[in-house]
């Protein structure tokens, strides 16, 4: 390695250490949320909770309708400091327009939503949390520009405050004694606190462009976003899918048991996307200047990599689990879900190696493609889960799921090579 390469090599580790251990910060915050939620209010508030979390998640998507990463995209393939400003200020301004509709949108939805799930409490929740959304929405866009500057010290430092900022009103609620159905209100505190920061550390590439400017971005956000945010829905209704479907199936105790395990887990799987989402900015350039020996070489070595790290935390992981939740708490249902979380793990240990990459059609200008892709996914996932989830309960959510992850390593591959011609 040249020299010259030594100072960027450095650069991007220390920004990877930055994620990973804001995502560590995040991680041991949210599973604090649910720990403090299901000893203080119980497992069944616990399940609702996680209900109205997932139907936020996944509505969110639809509120920021895939701007996040045309401005991601568009931001990190642009070097003028003056488009730049344009590309971020127009993505905000896009985003609020939907974000307030689908707010809106939200609260309509509540009581249908808390009868098809057999819990009056969910629609009491997402009341609460509909300001959250909204935001939410918003903090996407001005993460994803963060990232797209590089800026991965002030990305991970807000990554992990959101979390911070839930688990600090969660403690206010506790001291307060809000009714659990409240509880989702934490949702709204941490994504307006961190909103106000972030857009003030982003201060200086936010400028009102002129009219001309704010139309044609407009336009190619919408464009992009269009054609690839049904992925980003996919996405996270991929990682709730099994949460939804498990609460038609089952009781509240059963899902807040089954949430918990998921919620560690997803913790662990937070790590690679810490990665993914360092080498985003990277491969969009690599991707757009299609040098395929050098996209090789990385995706090559991080995927060896990637799979080894995974392996040893995997085990660790699983053992502790199983080890510590015991001497947390005595409720039976949550030191059964130990079971839950060890076939969740698998499933991403198996995918690791290609998780950082898995958005390699995303970073190639390919948005939709790479939506088909996530559909496929996410219909394969649903589809198992439904008929697993009615044979084994949460055992057969987490079957899903982890088999999901299995196979989406296989897919990727196929529609890389066949898509943008790459062997990954």
């Amino acid at each position: 390695m040249s020299g010259s390469d030594q100072p960027a090599t450095r650069d991007f580790s220390r920004d990877v250490v930055w994620n990973i251990a804001s995502l560590g910060i995040a991680g041991v915050c949210g599973v604090a949320v649910n720990y403090l939620v299901g000893v203080v209010y119980g497992t069944a508030p616990l399940g609702v909770f996680n209900q109205v979390y997932a139907i936020y998640i996944v509505v969110a998507q639809l509120a920021v309708l895939g701007v996040h990463s045309s401005v991601l995209y568009h931001v990190a393939a642009s070097a003028d400091l003056d488009e730049r400003r344009a590309i971020i200020t127009s993505g905000l301004l896009v985003t609020l327009g939907q974000a307030l509709l689908m707010g809106l949108a939200f609260v309509a939805a509540a009581v249908p939503f808390a009868r098809l799930l057999g819990s009056p409490g969910v629609a009491t929740g997402m009341y609460w949390a509909a300001p959250g959304l909204v935001c939410f929405a918003l903090d996407k866009v001005v993460l994803a520009a963060l990232n797209g500057v590089q800026r991965m010290r002030a990305y991970a430092i807000f990554q992990a405050g959101r979390v911070v900022l839930m688990a600090a009103a969660l403690g206010g609620c506790v001291l307060l004694q809000v009714d659990d159905t409240a509880l989702p209100v934490i949702l709204t505190v941490g994504e307006g606190t961190t909103l106000a920061l972030a857009l003030f550390t982003l201060r200086d590439h936010l400028r009102l462009p002129a009219r001309d400017q704010r139309r044609r971005w407009r336009g190619a956000h919408l464009a992009y976003g269009t054609r690839g945010f049904l992925a980003g829905l996919f996405g996270e209704l991929n990682t709730r899918v099994d949460v939804i479907i498990l609460g038609v199936f089952a009781s509240d105790t059963l899902v807040g048991a089954y949430s918990f395990a998921a919620l560690v887990a997803e913790g662990m799987y937070q790590i690679l996307i810490a990665l993914r989402t360092n080498y985003a900015p990277i491969m969009v350039r690599l991707l757009a200047a299609r040098d395929d020996r050098e996209l090789a070489r990385v995706v090559g070595k991080a995927r060896d990599r990637t799979y080894l790290g995974a392996i040893a935390l995997g085990a660790v992981s699983v053992l502790g689990y199983a080890l510590i939740l015991p001497l947390l708490t005595h409720k039976p249902e949550l030191q059964h879900s130990w079971v839950y979380f060890a076939i969740l793990v698998a499933g991403m240990v198996a995918a690791s190696g290609y998780t950082p990459f898995n958005q390699l059609l995303l970073w190639a200008g390919r948005p939709g493609w790479h939506t088909v892709m996530i559909a496929i996914v996410v219909g394969s996932s649903a589809a198992l889960c439904a008929g697993l989830v009615a044979a084994w309960g949460a055992v057969g959510a987490a079957s899903a799921v982890a088999i999901t992850y299995a196979g989406s390593i296989v897919l990727l591959r196929v529609m890389v090579a066949k898509v943008i011609d790459l062997r990954v």
